[in-house]
């Protein structure tokens, strides 16, 4: 047995800020340099991964994503530094609190787990 749980942010009116989606399509910008190489990888249309990164941009108040225009092989995306920043305090807090939850779990279910 192991716990599973699903991790998100929300701001004071309960919209979601930030979870394991938008880390994901945010690492695979990252990765990629690109919305479009991104969204496909993640089987995304461009419009809805772009439409996602708008929404938490403004929810945020900050640019998560600086686009660069360009021609061919010149244009692209990338991680603003506030973007990155943001998303490596994502993964700290959840790695923080994966611990938790698992060593609580250990504890309170100790009898299950050593049958």
């Amino acid at each position: 047995m192991r716990p599973e749980f699903k991790l998100w942010i929300e701001n004071e009116e309960g919209e979601q800020i930030i979870g394991e989606g938008l880390i994901s399509l945010l690492k695979m910008i990252e990765k990629t340099g690109s919305i479009n190489k991104a969204s496909d990888e993640l089987n995304m249309s461009y419009r809805t991964a772009w439409g996602k990164i708008e929404k938490i941009e403004k929810r945020l108040g900050e640019k998560l994503i600086k686009r660069k225009t360009g021609g061919a092989g010149v244009g692209g995306s990338e991680l603003t530094e506030k973007g990155r920043t943001f998303m490596n305090k994502y993964h700290i807090f959840s790695e923080g609190i994966t611990q938790c939850v698992n060593e609580d779990f250990a504890r309170i279910f100790a009898d299950y787990l050593q049958s």
